[in-house]
C-alpha cells in the first residue's frame, strides 16, 4: 500500500483516534482516487466533517431531552396527530448465516440472485440477494434462544416485540422465529368469498383438523361435493372425494360415505388460527375471519347448516346445533341474534333467513369485520444467553453483509434479522405521529425535536420508526402512539438496482393503536397518502 496512505499525522501503531477528523476525510478522499489538495477541493475535508457532525448529532441525545419540560395536563382523551414531519438520516450495516430457499447456506455461498427466507407481517415469504459485500471482524456475539443459536456481529439488529435490537443487547429479549423445518411448504392466499365461508363453516360443524392434512367425513356425496369445490375455489387445491366407510353407533355396523381431505400442515395450521388454537370441536372459538364479508358469512352459515343443523318447518330459517355453548354465543353475537343455552343438552341456535338485514331483531344486523387470512407463522421466542465470541490469534473472523429485495430482512435458523447496508448514503422523507393522551400532552414541535433526535444518526428505517414510538410512549405515557414513516433511500435511488421512485414504508403502534383496529383505521384516513400506500 502508498506510504502517503497510512503514514497519517498524529497515528500512533495504527491508532486513528488521534488523527484530526478532516485529515481522515482527506485520506479518504485520496484513497477515492482524486488529489484533497487540488484546488476546488482544499476545503472539503472540513465541509465533510461539518456535514457528518450535523447528519450525526442526534447521538447523546434523549427523547426526554427533546420533549424536555414541554408537558401540558389535559384530560380529554381525543387524538393528537403531527403529519409530514421532514426527516433524513443514514443506513448502517448487517451481516449474517442465513436461511436460504432450497436449504440453509454458509454465508459465503450465498451469491448475488439467491433467494433468502425472511418474515413480513408474520409472513413468510422470499427476498432476493441484489448485493454482496464481505468484511474481517474480531468480535461476535453468540445468541442462544429457545429454538437454536446463531451468530453474528453485536451490532446485528434482530426482532424483538419492542421492535430493532441489537445482537450484543438481547439479554433478557424475546426474539421472532419461525420453524425453520417448515419455510418449504406451500402457501395459499384465501379468496375471501361464500366459497371460504363454506369450507370453514364444513370444518367447524363437521370436520377434522390433523397436524398436516383437513379432512370432511359424511355420509352425504352432494355435501361431500360443495366442500371439495369450495376448497378449490376458496384455496387452489385439489381435493379429491373418496368413497369410505364410517362406523354408525345408531346402527350398530359401518355405513357408505365419503372422505374429502387435503394435506398441507399450512391450511392444518391456518384452520387452528382461525377457530382460537384448538380445532376440537368442543374447545373451538367462532371463526371471526368469516365477518370478512356477507357471502363469507352465509357460506358459513350454509356449511354449518348442511353439516350440522336443519331447515325448520316454517322455511324462515335454520337451526344450527352444538353442544359447545360460548361458540353458539359469539355466533349469535355476530349476527345479532337471540340465543339461550340449554341446560340439559345440545344447544340450538336459529338463524333466520333475515339474517344479514338492518335492523333484524331490533339492532345492527350484520357488521363487517376486517380479518386476516393468511397465517401468522411467526411467535417470540426468548433469549436465554448473550455471550461474546473473539477471535483467537491472528486470524479475524469474516462477516458478509447482502442487499435484499423487496423485502431487506432474512433468516437466521429461522430468528429475523435486518440487513441494512453501510452506504453511509442518507434516506429521507416524512413521519407522521399520533398519540392519545392520558392526561399530559406536549408542545407540537417537541414531535419534530423528536424525530431529529433520532434520524440524526447511523439509522435503518425499521429502529427508527420504533424508537420514536418507544420514546414517546415512555415520556408522555400516552393510551396509544402509532407512527408512520414514508421515505426514499438514496442507496436504492442512487445505487444497486437504482430504483428512482421507490418508497419504503414502515409503522410502529402501541396501546390503544395496536388493540383497537378502529383506532388504527382512523389514523391511517388522517394520513391519506400512507393509507392509499398500505
Amino acid at each position: 500500500m502508498d506510504k502517503k496512505a497510512i503514514d497519517l499525522p498524529g497515528a500512533t501503531g495504527g491508532d486513528l483516534s488521534a488523527v484530526p477528523f478532516p485529515d481522515l476525510i482527506a485520506e479518504m478522499i485520496r484513497r477515492l482516487g482524486d488529489d484533497p489538495e487540488r484546488e476546488g477541493m482544499a476545503k472539503t475535508p472540513e465541509r465533510v466533517e461539518k456535514s457528518l457532525r450535523f447528519l450525526t448529532q442526534g447521538y447523546g441525545k434523549t427523547g426526554q431531552d427533546a420533549v424536555g419540560d414541554a408537558l401540558f395536563t389535559e384530560c380529554h382523551q381525543n387524538m393528537v396527530v403531527v403529519k409530514d414531519i421532514e426527516m433524513y438520516s443514514l443506513c448502517v450495516p448487517s451481516k449474517q448465516i442465513v436461511n436460504a430457499v432450497g436449504g440453509a447456506k454458509q454465508a459465503a455461498r450465498v451469491g448475488v440472485g439467491d433467494r433468502l427466507w425472511t418474515l413480513h407481517e408474520g409472513r413468510v415469504v422470499q427476498t432476493t440477494v441484489e448485493e454482496v459485500s464481505s468484511h474481517q471482524v474480531r468480535e461476535l456475539v453468540e445468541v442462544e434462544t429457545d429454538e437454536g443459536m446463531f451468530r453474528v456481529t453485536g451490532d446485528h439488529p434482530v426482532a424483538t416485540p419492542s421492535g430493532w435490537v441489537e445482537a450484543r443487547n438481547l439479554e433478557g429479549c424475546a426474539v421472532e422465529w419461525t420453524e425453520p423445518r417448515s419455510l418449504h411448504r406451500r402457501r395459499f392466499a384465501p379468496v375471501v368469498g361464500y366459497e371460504l365461508g363454506y369450507a370453514v363453516g364444513a370444518i367447524c360443524s363437521d370436520g377434522t383438523v390433523g397436524d398436516r392434512s383437513i379432512s370432511l367425513v359424511v355420509n352425504d356425496h352432494d355435501f361431500a361435493e360443495r366442500f371439495a369445490g369450495c376448497l378449490a375455489r376458496a384455496f387452489g387445491v385439489s381435493p379429491h372425494i373418496q368413497p369410505v366407510t364410517r362406523p354408525s353407533g345408531f346402527l350398530e355396523r359401518d355405513v357408505p360415505g365419503f372422505r374429502v381431505r387435503v394435506v398441507s400442515s399450512y391450511l392444518a395450521d391456518l384452520m387452528r388460527m382461525w377457530v382460537g388454537g384448538d380445532a376440537h370441536h368442543m374447545r373451538q372459538a367462532f371463526p371471526r375471519v368469516v365477518l370478512n364479508s356477507r357471502d363469507c358469512m352465509q357460506g358459513f352459515i350454509d356449511a354449518y347448516v348442511d353439516g350440522d343443523g336443519s331447515r325448520v318447518t316454517a322455511n324462515t330459517g335454520s337451526v344450527v346445533v352444538s353442544a359447545n355453548v360460548p361458540f353458539l354465543e359469539e355466533f349469535a353475537t355476530a349476527i345479532d341474534a337471540r340465543f339461550t343455552p340449554s341446560r340439559r343438552a345440545a344447544s340450538q341456535l336459529y338463524i333466520a333467513d333475515r339474517w344479514n338485514q338492518e335492523g333484524w331483531y331490533g339492532k345492527h344486523g350484520f357488521l363487517q369485520e376486517d380479518h386476516r387470512t393468511t397465517l401468522i407463522e411467526s411467535r417470540f421466542v426468548q433469549v436465554r444467553a448473550v455471550r461474546p465470541v473473539t477471535a483467537d490469534g491472528k486470524k479475524p473472523f469474516r462477516v458478509y453483509s447482502y442487499q435484499c429485495e423487496p423485502y431487506p430482512t432474512f433468516l437466521v435458523g429461522g430468528h429475523l434479522t435486518h440487513n441494512c447496508e453501510h452506504h453511509l448514503l442518507p434516506f429521507f422523507g416524512k413521519v407522521h405521529i399520533a398519540y392519545i393522551p392520558d392526561g399530559q400532552i406536549m408542545g407540537l414541535s417537541k414531535a419534530a425535536r423528536l424525530v431529529d433526535v433520532f434520524a440524526r444518526r447511523f439509522q435503518v428505517q425499521e429502529r427508527l420508526t420504533d424508537q420514536i414510538a418507544q420514546s414517546l410512549w415512555e415520556t408522555i405515557k400516552p393510551l396509544g402512539v402509532a407512527v408512520v414513516i414514508e421515505a426514499y433511500h438514496l442507496c436504492m435511488m442512487m445505487r444497486g438496482v437504482q430504483k428512482q421512485n421507490s418508497k419504503t414504508i414502515t409503522s410502529a403502534m402501541r396501546g390503544t393503536f395496536l388493540e383497537d383496529h378502529r383506532t388504527r383505521d382512523e389514523f391511517l384516513r388522517l394520513t391519506a397518502s400512507v393509507h392509499r400506500s398500505l
